[in-house]
C-alpha cells in the first residue's frame, strides 16, 4: 500500500487526455483544424470516437487545451534574457532561436491559435492568459531596466504586448513563407527591432552581427 500522502501516477484517464492532446499535436502539422475529425483525432490516439468527447466537447476545445500546454514555454525560451543584468543582445537572440525552432515544428496549429483573429471563445481564452504571461515576463524585464536607470522609450505594459506580439507576428510570417528569408536574418532583424523597440536605439554593444545589406544604386 503506498504510503499516506504519496504523489498518485497517471490514471488511465490522464494518459488517454494526454495521448489525444500528443495525438492532435502530430496531426495538426499537417492540417489545419477545419480539415480535421474527430474520428482522425479519436483513431491517431487509439480510442474510440466516444472516448473523444469524454475529453474534450468539440476540436476547438480539444485546441485550446494544446495552447494551454504551451503556458510558460515563451517565458522560458526567453528567460535569460529576462533575467540579464544587462542588455545581452546575444541572449534574447538564443532565446528566440528555441522559439522560432518550436515555431517550425508546431507552426500550423501555433498560427491557428495564436495569429487567426476568430479562433473561437475557447481558443481566445487560453490565447489572452498565455500573452498574458509573456507579456509579465517582458514587463518584468523592462522595469528592472527602469530602476537601473536605463532609458526604456514608451509605456512599459504597452512596450510589453508589443514585443510579444511582434514576435508572434514575425514567427508566423516565418512559418508561412519558409523561403523568403534565412533563419540567421529573420533572428538577427527581431531581435534588433525588439531593442530599438524598447531602447529607441540600439544600445552600445549591441550590434547586429549580421552583414549590413549593400546601399549601392542598382
Amino acid at each position: 500500500m503506498p504510503a499516506s500522502g504519496s504523489r498518485r501516477g497517471p490514471t488511465k484517464g490522464d494518459q488517454r487526455e494526454r495521448a489525444l492532446l500528443d495525438a492532435a499535436q502530430i496531426v495538426l502539422r499537417q492540417k489545419p483544424l477545419a480539415q480535421v475529425t474527430i474520428d482522425e483525432l479519436a483513431a491517431a490516439a487509439g480510442i474510440a470516437r466516444s472516448g473523444f468527447y469524454f475529453y474534450f466537447e468539440s476540436k476547438q476545445a480539444l485546441l485550446a487545451a494544446l495552447c494551454e500546454s504551451t503556458l510558460g514555454k515563451s517565458e522560458e525560451e526567453l528567460a535569460e534574457w529576462v533575467e540579464a543584468d544587462d542588455i545581452d543582445r546575444d541572449a534574447l537572440r538564443r532565446g528566440l532561436t528555441r522559439a522560432l525552432a518550436r515555431w517550425r515544428v508546431d507552426g500550423r496549429w501555433l498560427c491557428e491559435a495564436f495569429v487567426n483573429p476568430f479562433p473561437g471563445p475557447e481558443i481566445l481564452q487560453v490565447r489572452e492568459r498565455v500573452t498574458a504571461n509573456g507579456c509579465t515576463a517582458v514587463n518584468r524585464r523592462i522595469e528592472r531596466d527602469i530602476r537601473a536607470g536605463v532609458t526604456v522609450v514608451g509605456d512599459p505594459t504597452l512596450l510589453s504586448l508589443m514585443v510579444v506580439k511582434l514576435r508572434l507576428v514575425m514567427f508566423a510570417h516565418a512559418f508561412t513563407n519558409p523561403e523568403e528569408q534565412t533563419d540567421d536574418a529573420l533572428l538577427d532583424s527581431l531581435a534588433d527591432a525588439t531593442l530599438r523597440l524598447l531602447y529607441g536605439t540600439l544600445p552600445a554593444g549591441a550590434e547586429s552581427a549580421a552583414p549590413t545589406p549593400s546601399t549601392a544604386s542598382a
